[in-house]
């Protein structure tokens, strides 16, 4: 019994992560270098996050949702 208990209450916190779709998500990494907003998405860009590499962490609504991907793009102005 316990262990339906504990499933179901890790299920019900698991569909509420990020779907509060009346707000954009917050910037994963602090503070990043750049930010620009879409109707169904924001993007956050953090210059040379790594060596040479710059991340972008994009939020886009799916479902009900917000869903996050992550790239990392090269950047030669990086020391």
């Amino acid at each position: 019994m316990r262990a339906i208990v504990v499933f179901f209450i890790l299920i019900v916190s698991c569909e509420k992560e990020n779907c509060d779709l009346k707000n954009y998500p917050s910037p994963p990494f602090g503070n990043p270098d750049d930010t620009i907003y879409y109707d169904n998405s924001v993007r956050y860009l953090y210059a040379c996050y790594s060596s040479g590499f710059n991340r972008v962490i994009t939020y886009e609504i799916v479902g009900v949702c917000w869903e996050m991907y992550s790239s990392d793009e090269y950047n030669v102005n990086c020391n």
